[in-house]
């Protein structure tokens, strides 16, 4: 089972990793062969052949997202914040601008601001940081791996920029290092929630639900309201085998859709096809927009039939 719901993680509504906070307010960030070399290749890999691709990328990719021009007509706090940027030019104007943008999913636009900001100050952390959190939100972990590394240089007691350096280390594979990076905020931050939830996430992914049990109850003592964190205490439970206590946790994470697609993919994973299909038919009925639950409750009756064959 725990084989199985590792395969189905990432299927899970409301998703299950908080990377980090809402703002990120540092200063100080490393030259990008600094960086690199104190970076980790995925295994069987050399370090040099591993940042060449890296920097390969980075010339190459380009973060893509919704149309700018008809988002901007529609949204006043984005059309605000680029106005100040674009008359009032600062790190910090220009990082508002594309968080602003970030939000609504223009992630290129997101990065010629942030470029902008960069080229004002090569070494501020807030902006390497936010750099580094488009290319892994836009998929590319990889090729932010270097800005993360380098706000880790210039920011290295800040907390936010050790998190966001381990969910680009998680989304690369690196456990491990992504581990380190947590435990290290949390060394320059006791209450860091997001760390503690990441890390927590980290576990389940390890299969280490005990761990993944404390540490999540441990970002919910410090902040009660994390959503993604109740969402992972109940992954930490299907973990570990108790699909009551599992689905408890999501019942208090979210909505009664949010609870029943991810008790459906508990009971996926357990086999439990009949729950299964039960599951994300009250899913589909509580939120006829997740079209999600009615293909996964189509496929549950398909693993049934062909298991009474």
């Amino acid at each position: 089972m725990r084989a199985v719901l590792c395969v189905l993680i990432s299927t899970f509504v409301a998703g299950c990793a908080a990377h980090r906070p809402a703002t990120v307010s540092t200063t100080k960030p490393t030259p990008v062969a600094e960086a690199a070399t104190s970076g980790a290749p995925p295994p069987g890999e050399s370090l040099e052949n591993f940042m060449a691709k890296v920097r390969k990328l980075s010339t190459e990719a380009r973060p893509t997202g919704q149309a700018a021009a008809t988002v901007e007509a529609g949204n006043p706090a984005l059309s605000a914040a680029a106005a100040v940027a674009t008359f009032a030019p600062s790190p910090t104007t220009l990082r508002a601008a594309a968080e602003e943008y970030r939000r609504a999913g223009i992630f290129d636009k997101a990065l010629g601001f942030l470029t902008r900001a960069l080229a004002l100050n090569p070494k501020d952390a807030a902006t390497l940081d936010l750099i580094a959190r488009l290319w892994r939100d836009s998929g590319l972990p990889e090729v932010g791996i270097t800005d993360a590394h380098r706000a880790v240089f210039y920011a290295p007691d800040n907390p936010i920029v050790h998190n966001t350096l381990g969910t680009i280390f998680q989304a690369l594979g690196r456990r491990a290092l992504a581990r380190g990076e947590y435990e290290r905020a949390l060394q320059l931050d006791g209450a860091a929630s997001y760390a503690l939830n990441n890390l927590c996430y980290g576990w389940v992914l390890e299969g280490r639900a005990a761990k993944a049990i404390a540490t999540c109850e441990a970002a919910l003592r410090v902040d009660p309201t994390l959503t993604a964190a109740r969402n992972n205490l109940g992954l930490a439970h299907a973990v570990a085998g108790d699909a009551a206590a599992a689905s408890a946790a999501f019942a208090q994470a979210g909505d009664r859709a949010t609870e029943r697609y991810n008790t459906g993919i508990i009971r996926l994973a357990e086999r439990d096809y009949a729950g299964a299909i039960a599951a994300f038919e009250s899913a589909h009925t509580a939120r006829p927009s997740l079209a999600e639950a009615a293909a996964r409750a189509q496929q549950a009756r398909a693993a049934k039939a062909a298991l009474e064959e």
